[in-house]
């Protein structure tokens, strides 16, 4: 039988992997999973949400989560941030894990993985970037001004000092509704939304900029996530196309926050876009390269009727990640998790892969919702009080042990075989209804 272009990929790997363990760094070890197809996978850590696998030993199967009996919010904490006792024995059970012949693969750059990467450079191979490298293209304003020189239409970004909110008013009273960003925040965090003059001061966000970006308030789009890996010759391989869920009340209480994907939306989307997302996909792509980077990297979008604006690069896995492995899986083509395995371990890719349209011609349905904790304190689900039953085409993941939630923190993800919203800001009726009843599972513990 002809080995797949995933078989092949994954043949590639296990053979530079010469047997060394393989080991996953990143904020969900729920998000490993596609690493299990590898019998070098050995190690998840993570900050939350354990990885739920019996092949993997107690002592490699870690998660922050665990130690402190706490589950924080990923989009305002990282490993490099757990400087208590419980971040200290988590990074002490990881250098431990890390201490023979192995490939460290993280989510997202780390100084902590760096460091490791340095200190054990004779036995340690790191399958990603070092965190200071990656840090410039954490810095929105120097990416947009990049990809602008390159003729890519965002959001008209300009920059103002904090000395100046007069500027914002003055944009406000002529424009209307403003958008506020920091610089380098994720997941929603850092945007607010200004919609008369006298918010600016309450609402301005929280930094450690000199300015903040200003842009105005489009009411109208559809927001969209877009996933991709650049090789170290400079290929490129895109995955599949999300509508992005934003800011849903229901599901998190920061006006921007992320809270899902909706793959089936996406590929609702008329042709003209789905070739324009793959267009900027191509250019950021090549971008990146051109910066030497390599890996998996995410492009959020904005489609405002079929034009399709540019709004931030994220050169990391992201929130998508998981699902767009698993969509991939399921047509045995290589996933963004085995790319960017072989990306990062300077192997070239087997075929150049779907393009966006071709991923929504032939994807499978699925949707996922994620929960977060909006209850204002810590909240912790009653022991003698199960999950609510769901519809059998759904799955309810990263639920938490008997732990804490943080403010923001994850209650549990929802993962569906439909579509789920159609414009990114509202989930339809019946999805509502099992957010809904996820939610009356927790009660406040504070």
């Amino acid at each position: 039988m002809t080995p797949t272009p995933a078989q092949i990929a994954v043949d590639a790997v296990r053979r530079e992997l010469g047997g060394n363990h393989l080991i996953w760094l990143g904020i969900r070890g729920q998000d490993a999973e596609p690493l299990l197809r590898f019998a070098e996978f050995v190690g998840s850590f993570s900050l939350i949400a354990p990885l739920r696998s019996g092949s993997l030993a107690a002592d490699m199967n870690q998660s922050l989560e665990q130690l402190s009996g706490r589950r924080i919010d990923p989009d305002a904490d990282t490993v490099d941030l757990a400087a208590d006792e419980h971040g200290r024995e988590f990074q002490r059970r990881l250098l431990k894990a890390v201490s023979g012949e192995c490939v460290l693969m993280t989510y997202r750059p780390t100084a902590l993985a760096s460091d490791l990467a340095f200190s054990m450079a004779t036995t340690m191979r790191l399958a990603g970037m070092f965190a200071d490298r990656n840090a410039s293209f954490d810095h929105k304003p120097w990416v947009e001004t990049q990809l602008r020189a390159r003729h890519v239409k965002g959001l008209g970004w300009t920059y103002v000092a904090k000395e100046n909110r007069s500027r914002v008013e003055r944009l406000v009273a002529a424009e209307g509704p403003q958008i506020l960003r920091t610089g380098r925040k994720s997941g929603g965090v850092g945007i607010v939304l200004v919609r008369h003059h006298d918010e600016i001061d309450a609402c301005w966000p929280d930094g450690n900029d000199t300015f903040v970006g200003v842009s105005r308030y489009v009411e109208t789009g559809v927001p969209v996530n877009l996933s991709g890996c650049v090789f170290r010759d400079g290929t490129l391989r895109v995955h599949p196309a999300s509508v992005q869920l934003i800011g849903v009340p229901s599901c998190i209480d920061r006006p921007f926050g992320y809270c899902g994907n909706d793959f089936v939306a996406a590929a609702a989307l008329p042709s003209s876009v789905l070739n324009a997302l793959d267009a900027l996909a191509a250019t950021v792509g090549t971008w990146l390269h051109e910066e030497r980077y390599v890996g998996a990297f995410g492009v959020d979008a904005l489609v405002v009727e079929e034009d399709v604006r540019f709004v931030e690069v994220n050169a990391r896995f992201q929130g998508s990640s998981a699902l767009s492995a698993e969509i991939a899986l399921g047509l045995d083509l290589p996933d963004l998790y085995l790319d960017h395995l072989a990306a990062t371990l300077g192997l070239q890719t087997v075929s150049p892969g779907l393009s966006i349209s071709e991923w929504a011609s032939c994807s499978p349905p699925a949707a996922h919702v994620v929960v977060h904790n909006t209850m204002g304190c810590d909240a912790i689900r009653a022991d003698e009080v199960e999950m609510p039953d769901v519809p059998r085409d759904v799955r309810l993941t990263l639920l938490p042990d008997d732990i804490r939630i943080a403010p923001g923190g994850t209650l549990c993800r929802l993962v569906l075989s439909r579509s789920v919203t159609l414009d990114g800001f509202a989930l339809d009726a019946a999805t509502e209804e099992m957010v809904d009843a996820v939610r009356a599972r927790y009660i406040p513990a504070c």
